[in-house]
């Protein structure tokens, strides 16, 4: 979704009636062609506001001048977005003092939620299995941070956020995040893919590559770079952590479905992925960590490695080239 934001297409999309904003690391707000650039820039290929504990530490000249110009985009656009993955797991951070509980904003919040067994599964690919932790462990610990009731029911309760919206993350996330507000998005298939496994494994054989659960812009970098058919994460969620999980979350979820819209609900009530253990795969995958590497997929992965070098060395070629034609001087 963040790449979407940060590409040229939102305002195509939109007439530029919607804008996205990030607020940076100093409490400095990027919009426009400066954001553009920027995610262009980055190894994530997009552009996220700063994480919560940065947002709440900023100081009061910084946040009068962030006010300030949120404001002055918030004139210039029917929405303004912003967005951070990290926000929706720390509402309690977010005090009635905070940056953006000021009369001069309204602030609707929107959040998509998935079933707690697939989200923990993704997560561990995502940091768990780059940390210390077995698997077991790791979700024990890290399972309170996919309540989605609790968390948003305090994002509901705060005096600043006039609506909370909540939808199901199934499909396309664009296509439902724009037209939600008002834009219509041409339909094509734009949904979250973990890298290959081959990949994930390598990374577990060869740590150095994947040093920590934070060191994931190598996996934006390969994504990128590698024509490879991408699938759902590996499944390590056997059938007794499974359902142990669809058990804890089940409470809240009950909670989770009274928050959704009547055609949502009827979706989520209906949807098994919700309420039980037992699915619809080719097997469980009981084990986090495999020994052996499938050769005829690293053989794939091989010949996909050896083209991404030749494409890249094309490209750096060519810029090569343009750089000349303007400073003919330099020494390449």
């Amino acid at each position: 979704m963040q790449s979407y934001l940060s590409s040229p297409e939102l305002e195509q999309v939109t007439q530029g009636r919607c804008g996205y904003a990030v607020l940076q690391d100093d409490g400095q707000l990027l919009s426009g062609k400066s954001l553009i650039h920027q995610a262009r820039t980055e190894a994530y290929g997009y552009a996220s506001s700063a994480r919560t504990n940065i947002v709440t530490a900023l100081n009061l000249q910084q946040k009068a001048a962030a006010k300030k110009k949120l404001c002055r985009l918030g004139k210039k656009h029917e929405w303004l977005i912003l967005s951070c993955e990290a926000w929706g797991q720390t509402p309690q951070q977010f005090s009635e003092d905070c940056l953006f509980a000021d009369p001069a904003f309204e602030v609707h919040v929107l959040a998509y939620v998935r079933p707690q067994i697939e989200w923990m599964n993704s997560a561990w690919w995502q940091w768990g299995a780059w940390t210390s932790l077995e698997a077991r462990p790791w979700i024990d610990r890290e399972r309170k941070k996919a309540l989605w009731y609790s968390l948003l029911r305090q994002w509901a309760e705060k005096p600043w956020v006039k609506t909370l919206t909540v939808r199901l993350l199934d499909g396309d996330i664009i296509q439902d995040c724009m037209n939600h507000l008002g834009y219509q998005v041409s339909g094509q298939s734009r949904v979250n893919q973990s890298l290959p496994e081959i990949v994930l494994r390598l990374f577990q054989r060869h740590r150095h590559l994947r040093p920590g659960p934070h060191a994931s812009a190598i996996d934006f970098v390969l994504g990128r770079c590698l024509s490879l058919d991408t699938k759902e994460a590996p499944w390590i969620m056997g059938p007794v952590i499974a359902k142990n999980l669809v058990e804890f979350f089940r409470k809240d979820n009950e909670q989770l479905v009274q928050m959704l819209s009547s055609q949502q609900r009827e979706h989520m009530l209906s949807d098994s992925r919700w309420w039980q253990a037992e699915r619809n795969r080719k097997g469980w995958l009981n084990h986090a960590c495999i020994e052996a590497i499938d050769i005829d997929e690293l053989e794939q992965f091989a010949v996909a490695a050896i083209k991404a070098v030749e494409n890249l060395d094309a490209e750096v070629r060519q810029l090569r080239s343009r750089l000349f034609l303007y400073e003919p001087n330099l020494d390449l």
